[in-house]
């Protein structure tokens, strides 16, 4: 009996965020301050994929894969500063970025802080950009949008749907 009353605690504990925290990550007000750190990071990454398929000598000794990375790479960069799928995007480029880093590139520990950021406010950071009408259409992992059949439940300050 005591186990299955401890059990039930269990499952109704819930640890709040800090108000800060829930507003930086969640809130839409937030967004310009995202905007900047997406367009930054989406830049940097759009110029270092560019960089290396604009350049001959490395795309004639590059294999298939150092060129899907800079491909992955131009791509991250460009849904970033379009606000096209923002966490996906980061955590994305983010994991390219660990994966150069491994082939013996140095990667700025300051751009992967950023993209973890991102990846954690994606709700907030893409609200100025595509993401705004895009994720009501496409929809969540845990609920369905307006193109597979589900209701959206993005709403703003004063509940009205989008």
């Amino acid at each position: 009996m005591e186990r299955r009353r401890q059990a039930n605690v269990a499952r109704q504990t819930r640890f709040e965020d800090p108000a800060l925290v829930d507003a930086l990550l969640a809130d839409v007000r937030f967004a310009w301050v995202w905007l900047g750190l997406r367009v930054y990071l989406g830049w940097t990454w759009l110029g270092a994929g560019w960089r290396r398929l604009d350049d001959p000598v490395w795309a004639d000794r590059a294999s298939n894969l150092a060129r899907l990375v800079a491909i992955g790479e131009t791509l991250a960069g460009i849904a970033l500063i379009l606000g096209i799928l923002t966490g996906a995007a980061a955590f994305v480029g983010a994991l390219i970025g660990v994966d150069v880093g491994f082939a013996g590139a140095v990667m700025d520990p300051a751009v992967f802080a950023l993209a973890v950021a991102l990846v954690l406010g994606w709700k907030a950071a893409g609200w100025i950009g595509l993401d705004r009408w895009l994720l009501p259409a496409l929809g969540l992992p845990w609920h369905g949008g307006r193109l597979f059949g589900g209701a959206s439940r993005v709403t703003d300050r004063r509940g009205r749907r989008f």
